[in-house]
């Protein structure tokens, strides 16, 4: 109608505008508007209405057209186009409080909203809690924006700090029986690449050369609009936060086991990428990560205190433990696989390890 984009450039759009959270796609295969998009679009109108009526793209393919044709000269089209949209850049920068206006109308402002929840690593200032959805944290004094990861339970972490960026820490719990990992709202926002893919984000690592900053700008998107379903641990086993905590491999997934960072009474290991939890005896008093590691698989000792008493290894209350090759351990925990959240009924859910790292052992029903 416009003469503008063609039928195999439509799906992109479409695409687009769905994780920009811009529309919404409803039964009857429609798109729905949704509340951000429409804001936007009364905006651009308020400021400029050609930003958004198809006539300047149509009039831009059309110069391309006589480029093609030999009608006109391709320098002279570029010079024209930089111009204009440089006019309307400005144009819309000078109004920009109308903008401001429509969505101060629209929506609640964040600095009005949620409660002081960490500290960021940056200005020492508190971060406050957006519950959403989606979760975040928002800085009043930099107007930075964390989002969270979605799909399970955010708490504080009060005095615990990320050893990279210095950030306070949060606790994410996600299953049933819960799982808790560490969670620095900084790292997981600006990973590294060095430390592996991010959980949730493993397709950002075949993205093409020369297209990170798109991936990057696409994953930010995606998290600000609450799209990353994060089962796991929100961090990959090689930060510096998770190997601190690493006291086995996990054989059953291509994860570690941590030490629960929520700690006791009831002391447990979880698994950083399976539904995975291993339960220490009862009689178990305290435990604590010790810095020693163990030479070949660079896992951290444990240091294992047994109630007055109550120990189940003869003659010693107080035991030194390499989890992941230490077999008296291990046939003293029991072992549960699944989340019950995902999986109503599982068979094997507890068992007993069987001088293996966490094995199943004897499975029975629950």
């Amino acid at each position: 109608k416009f003469g503008i984009g063609t039928d195999a450039s439509i799906s992109t759009h479409i695409e687009n505008i769905q994780k920009r959270n811009y529309v919404e796609l409803i039964p009857g295969r429609k798109l729905k508007p949704s509340k951000l998009g429409l804001v936007l679009a009364q905006g651009y109108h308020l400021i400029d209405n050609s930003l958004v009526l198809p006539k300047i793209r149509s009039d831009i393919e059309g110069q391309c057209d006589k480029i093609a044709k030999g009608v006109a000269d391709k320098d002279d089209v570029v010079v024209k186009a930089i111009e204009l949209f440089s006019a309307k850049f400005n144009h819309f920068v000078d109004n920009i409080n109308k903008m401001d206006v429509l969505f101060g109308c629209s929506f609640a402002q964040l600095q009005d909203v949620g409660k002081p929840f960490t500290r960021c690593g940056l200005t020492r200032k508190y971060l406050q809690f957006i519950a959403g959805p989606p979760p975040r944290l928002y800085n009043k004094t930099t107007e930075i924006v964390y989002p969270l990861p979605i799909g399970g339970e955010v708490k504080q972490w009060t005095g615990r700090h990320c050893p990279l960026c210095t950030f306070e820490l949060c606790l994410y719990s996600v299953g049933a029986p819960r799982r808790t990992f560490p969670l620095c709202p900084n790292c997981y926002n600006n990973p590294r690449p060095e430390f592996g893919p991010q959980p949730g984000e493993e397709d950002a690592a075949a993205s093409k050369p020369g297209d990170e900053e798109d991936e990057a700008k696409e994953r930010s998107i995606r998290r600000m609009a609450g799209k990353n379903m994060v089962r796991e641990c929100p961090h990959p086993d090689k930060h510096p936060l998770i190997e601190e905590m690493t006291v086995s491999p996990d054989p059953e997934s291509d994860g570690v086991l941590i030490l629960d960072p929520q700690l006791g009474p009831k002391w447990r290991l979880v698994s950083t990428r399976e539904p995975i939890t291993v339960y220490l005896p009862k009689s178990v008093e305290k435990v604590t990560i010790l810095d020693r590691k163990d030479d070949i698989l660079n896992c951290h000792m444990l240091s294992i205190e047994f109630k007055e008493g109550q120990s189940p290894i003869e003659g010693k209350n107080k035991y030194i433990s390499c989890f992941a090759i230490d077999e008296v351990m291990q046939g003293l925990v029991r072992v549960h696989h699944g989340d019950e959240r995902l999986k109503a009924s599982s068979s094997g859910g507890r068992g007993r390890g069987r001088g293996r790292v966490c094995g199943r052992g004897r499975g029975d029903r629950r």
